[in-house]
């Protein structure tokens, strides 16, 4: 049965249970990119997030310590579950690709020095590379109308793809002015 959800309207799992089968669906697929596939699961199949809800659940992961995969199905299973969610998540994200990870692994030991088996890696790859780019044009939509926001995507990009600043001083530059620019366009809280 399909629900028919007003504009901004969103979903919750209906247990910890949905949110392992997500998250394994979405990790048995998203080998080396999981976000465009959690993006889609998300916000455009499940609709358990809209896109700026879920822009900002992503900023967050990144800003995080560890993988920014692992960051963000925590801060998903726990918005709607608390721990039982985060630890639901979790599983469902790391347990089945790690099984899968470790018999390819056996086969790879055993079939690495072929031609076929290099050049099969090289595409995979290069499929990676265009799910990052195809799942940053489509998040970049939520930007539309804010000026300020594309300016800043376009300087963080500038900065870390063509200019080589590292990633921690473009967290520790932009990042700061970013939090404090939203925060000031959001109204500060008066002491």
């Amino acid at each position: 049965m399909t629900e028919v959800l007003a504009s901004g309207e969103t979903l919750k799992p209906r247990s910890p249970g949905e949110l392992f089968r997500t998250y394994s669906g979405i990790s048995l697929q998203a080998f080396g990119g999981s976000l465009a596939f959690v993006e889609r699961a998300l916000v455009q199949q499940k609709r358990w997030f809209t896109p700026s809800e879920f822009l900002g659940l992503y900023a967050i992961s990144q800003v995080l310590p560890g993988p920014t995969g692992v960051s963000l199905c925590v801060l998903v299973g726990d918005r709607f579950f608390g721990l039982r969610g985060a630890a639901a998540a979790l599983a469902g994200f790391l347990l089945p690709p790690s099984a899968v990870v470790l018999a390819l692994a056996a086969l790879l030991q055993h079939f690495q020095h072929l031609p076929a088996v290099q050049h099969a890696l090289h595409g995979m790859g290069a499929a990676a590379a265009a799910l990052i780019i195809h799942t940053a044009a489509r998040m970049s939509r939520t930007l539309r109308g804010q000026p300020i926001g594309i300016v800043v995507a376009f300087a963080t990009f500038g900065a870390v793809a063509l200019v080589g600043v590292s990633v921690p001083t473009v967290m520790l530059t932009l990042g700061v002015f970013s939090v404090l620019l939203a925060w000031h366009r959001l109204g500060a809280p008066r002491a």
